[in-house]
């Protein structure tokens, strides 16, 4: 890959594993102090990649910023209203408002460990990859399926850097197909679920920027394939 080519796509993908990696941290697990201290600079969301260009991202982050400006997100009396949000909503023990699992949406039962998280599970095998708790907790969790785009985002940029254009090209075609057939198929109805059932602003509004992202990324990727297309030899 020439030297042009290389100084179009480095600064992507870059941006790229940044806000993979915020939002795998904002779905595995209960919000940590570490977390959202990183957060609570507003400076990180007023410099938010791609807020002029979509609409959710911009929304998102409005809702998240007012929450900064309004509290510290570190002290105990919100820290403790963020992590009940998201045991609430996420984990139970009652019934969940918005589960975070893809077969929870899109098997015919509704059930975990079904074909959908097979089909994920399958996905993730191409690449060696395997989520912590294997097997006990169900792959096609979003914050595992969010890890793995961002794994394969630091494969896209290894590859890049060995001027391998066969394996850069055939990890962006896999991450597109993970967005069409696994998040994208969800992900706005888990978004909205978030919405209705949030008892704060600040998971609907980490939800919208996903949602926005998610759909951004795909049409980034597309635009990463046929940049790199004419390097095929």
């Amino acid at each position: 890959m020439n030297n042009n080519n290389i100084s179009q796509i480095e600064p992507l993908l870059e941006t790229r594993a940044f806000i993979y990696d915020v939002l795998r941290r904002a779905f595995l697990q209960e919000p940590t102090l570490e977390f959202l201290t990183f957060l609570n600079d507003g400076s990180l969301f007023e410099n938010f990649p791609f807020q002029e260009e979509q609409q959710d991202i911009r929304e998102g982050v409005e809702q998240i910023l007012a929450l900064i400006h309004e509290k510290d997100l570190t002290k105990a009396e919100v820290f403790d209203s963020l992590h009940w949000d998201y045991t609430r909503m996420f984990i139970g023990p009652d019934r969940l408002p918005a589960p975070l699992w893809e077969s929870a949406y899109l098997s015919k039962e509704r059930l975990l460990f079904q074909e959908q998280t097979l089909k994920v599970r399958q996905a993730y095998l191409k690449y060696q990859f395997l989520p912590r708790n294997f097997m006990q907790e169900a792959d096609d969790h979003l914050g595992l399926e969010l890890d793995f785009m961002y794994q394969l985002t630091l494969k896209a940029r290894q590859a890049m850097n060995e001027g391998n254009i066969e394996k850069l090209q055939q990890i962006f075609t896999d991450q597109k197909d993970f967005l069409e057939n696994h998040l994208l198929q969800w992900v706005p109805e888990l978004a909205l679920k978030i919405r209705e059932n949030a008892q704060s602003s600040f998971y609907p509004g980490i939800a919208k920027i996903l949602k926005g992202f998610l759909t951004l990324d795909l049409e980034a990727l597309e635009e990463l394939m046929d940049s790199t297309q004419c390097c095929v030899k």
